[in-house]
């Protein structure tokens, strides 16, 4: 198979993977507008009503956490990072396209320890039996479970857009890996806003 149909396959690879990030991306989103909710309902119920959940810390401790871990996935498929780009772009077309694979096999190793620690910290909660000091004495294993599933896909996306990206590259496909790759520009979010709010006619970029 030639490197272009390698890379198209591992573009299709992503695309797949990427409906599963969207997915944990809303459920994150909801996660943290029901976090909302619950500590405002827990503060009005300790100040009108005269009682507490007792676990407020807890739940919206795991529910912060998750939120964060899920959503990294899902923002990197929308290249909503934070990158700084202002020396980047005013390099030559060819060396910015490995620039820009050499930005995410860095990113792709720090995920990779990230993941790798939250496995250890689940694998000790496991052996240790270890559960929350709340009330509900939730096993800790269960939220840092969760947590370090959104670690462990971040990774995987990570790796599976470095290949396809590289074969992009390597098949003379530079500019669709740079498209890929390159950070949203500010035009692209103002379009978006426009576009949620109804108005139509926009200038794209």
């Amino acid at each position: 198979m030639s490197m272009s149909g390698l890379a198209d396959m591992a573009g299709y690879l992503r695309r797949l993977t990427e409906r599963g990030t969207t997915l944990m991306g809303y459920i994150a989103g909801w996660g943290f507008i029901l976090c909302a909710f619950f500590i405002s309902f827990d503060v009005l119920a300790r100040k009108f009503l005269g009682f507490s959940s007792q676990a407020t810390t807890e739940i919206t401790s795991y529910m912060l956490a998750l939120g964060i871990t899920w959503g990294l996935a899902h923002t990197l498929t929308l290249r909503a990072h934070v990158r700084i780009d202002l020396l980047i772009n005013k390099l030559p077309t060819r060396l910015r396209h490995w620039m820009h694979l050499t930005s995410l096999f860095a990113l792709a190793v720090f995920a990779g320890f990230l993941a790798k620690a939250s496995y250890d910290l689940v694998d000790e909660s496991l052996l240790f039996r270890a559960t929350d000091t709340s009330v509900l004495s939730i096993p800790l294993a269960l939220p840092q479970g969760l947590w370090a599933f959104g670690l462990a896909v971040f990774a995987l996306l990570i790796i599976i857009m470095l290949f396809e990206n590289l074969l992009l590259i390597l098949a003379g496909r530079g500019a669709e890996a740079e498209a890929n790759l390159t950070p949203r520009t500010f035009t692209k979010d103002v379009d978006e806003a426009l576009e949620a709010v109804g108005v139509k006619g926009a200038p794209t970029q």
